[in-house]
């Protein structure tokens, strides 16, 4: 007989309680007496409510059930699915008990989140799996994700299908998939505020596919009245694909954020402006902060002008010299605030127009810019940089980095020296970032510079301009040199805040 069915047969005996009683029994002589049988069901049974008893007990089974709502809301809504993670929190909390499941199946704002990271040693999302978590929210808005684990995989065919059915509440959207993945979502979002796609790389049979249809779809976002904030990463477009994607990314509401970065899957291709422009245009009179990267555009097409009044943050990606250079005399943002032109891996060279471009836009806006940053310049003359920074005399955050640019004369020209002109004299903030140290031995430039803005004695303080700044937050790194020791402790002697000195480190024989 097992542990569990002599339990069940002692209890349903009842035997006296004690030996104590059994012995006084024997003592007396009378028989022993066996109360009436109970049942093993019976008996499980009373062991539940026991069971039940000593659960109501725990303090956190008296808790509303309201409490454990916010509890659990709070608790799923912060936490993150890592890599090592095989369940989502809301699953786990289900698995508890029925109690738990319940008040968890009935808080609406536990399922208005849904992320999904498919793929290899991710989570199996089906269609149903997702409209079984989405129709527990109820009447909330709904904030969608969906992540490949494996760049690629690709997700279920009908799981887009099925998000047709709920987008009518999806408040933000992010989406990292293939190209033919996109191209069918052609249903509105009337609720979507911010719409978050990064394409990935596609099945070549079924992109090229699509791309010899050359109808042109309707943008999915011609139903999106809300849509404020939106992004789109494509890169490896085909010269085919390019107005057919940019096409489906038109809206119909006036934008504040847009980051869109398109790139080609080849250096010659060339596009439409026009097609590229068309979804900026529409929202010039909102923009504040913009994002833009395009492949090479055609030749001998205008571009028109177009004014940004609130535009505070124009940051500009590997665009062709000559496409910036026509962008930059295209446009008037009198409201900006941060400007940067990334070059890292495309242009950037030799641009004599640069200079000219970035003064005439000043000339035009008359903009209030605090931060100015620029990366992978080559071969930048240091008079024109010297030319862009005496326009822009409100810069407090300067970053000349992966310039290769040298160091005396342009340390020279933004130090502080008594009855010349001064650039830039509310620097508060320089960044410089370069490979080499060119020439050798000039980083004692960099310390004169910083000492010539910080370190003023109490004699020359009467004649200190008032706009000048001192810097408290310095960045200067050579990837294949390292800063003097002397220079170093210089720099650390100037009163700088937050300094670094990334110096290049010796590497030591194992």
């Amino acid at each position: 007989m097992s542990a569990s069915s002599s339990s069940d047969v002692t209890d349903s005996l009842g035997f006296y309680s004690s030996q104590h009683d059994i012995q006084e029994v024997f003592r007396q002589g009378k028989p022993l007496e066996c109360k009436p049988v109970i049942t093993i069901p019976e008996t499980r049974s009373r062991r539940r409510a026991r069971l039940q008893l000593l659960r109501f007990s725990s303090p956190v089974y008296r808790l509303p059930s309201e409490i454990l709502s916010l509890i659990f809301t709070e608790y799923c809504l912060m936490s993150l699915i890592g890599p090592d993670k095989k369940m989502f929190p809301h699953t786990v909390i289900t698995q508890v008990c029925s109690t738990w499941r319940q008040v968890a199946h009935g808080t609406p704002r536990l399922w208005s989140r849904f992320q999904a990271s498919y793929g290899p040693d991710g989570f199996e999302v089906t269609s149903e799996t997702m409209s079984t978590w989405l129709s527990r929210s109820g009447a909330l808005p709904l904030d969608v994700a969906f992540r490949p684990k494996d760049a690629s995989f690709s997700p279920a065919p009908n799981l887009f299908e099925s998000l047709g059915s709920f987008a009518h509440r999806i408040r933000t959207l992010y989406m990292v998939i293939p190209l033919h993945t996109l191209l069918p979502l052609t249903s509105g979002f009337p609720s979507l505020t911010a719409l978050n796609i990064r394409l990935i790389r596609d099945d070549p049979t079924k992109s090229r596919m699509r791309a010899k249809d050359k109808t042109l779809l309707p943008s999915f976002l011609r139903n999106s009245p809300r849509l404020t904030d939106l992004t789109f990463v494509g890169s490896d477009l085909s010269e085919e694909m390019i107005p057919k994607v940019l096409g489906l990314l038109v809206p119909t509401s006036p934008l504040k954020i847009l980051q869109l970065i398109v790139a080609a899957e080849a250096c010659h291709i060339l596009m439409d402006p026009l097609v590229y422009l068309r979804i900026l245009s529409g929202s010039c009179n909102s923009l504040v902060h913009c994002t833009l990267r395009c492949p090479q555009w055609m030749s001998g097409i205008a571009v028109p002008d177009m004014a940004f009044p609130h535009l505070q943050t124009l940051d500009l990606l590997d665009w062709h010299d000559e496409c910036e250079s026509r962008f930059l005399n295209a446009i008037t943002v009198p409201s900006l605030r941060y400007f940067r032109t990334n070059h890292t891996y495309h242009g950037g060279f030799v641009n004599e127009s640069f200079a000219s471009d970035l003064i005439g836009l000043q000339t035009r806006s008359s903009a209030q810019l605090k931060t100015f940053e620029l990366l992978g310049m080559h071969e930048l003359p240091i008079d024109d940089i010297f030319s862009i920074l005496a326009v822009f005399p409100t810069i407090q955050a300067l970053g000349l980095n992966h310039c290769e640019l040298e160091i005396p004369r342009l340390m020279q020209g933004l130090a502080y020296r008594e009855d010349e002109p001064l650039l830039v004299p509310e620097l508060r903030n320089f960044s410089f970032k370069n490979l080499l140290l060119k020439p050798k031995g000039s980083d004692r430039h960099i310390a004169d510079m910083v000492e010539s803005r910080n370190l003023i004695t109490n004699d020359d303080e009467h004649n200190r301009p008032s706009n000048l700044n001192r810097i408290v937050k310095l960045t200067v790194t050579f990837e294949k040199h390292s800063l003097s020791q002397a220079v170093t402790k210089r720099l650390k002697n100037c009163g700088i805040t937050e300094l670094v000195l990334d110096e290049k480190k010796k590497k030591k024989g194992i």
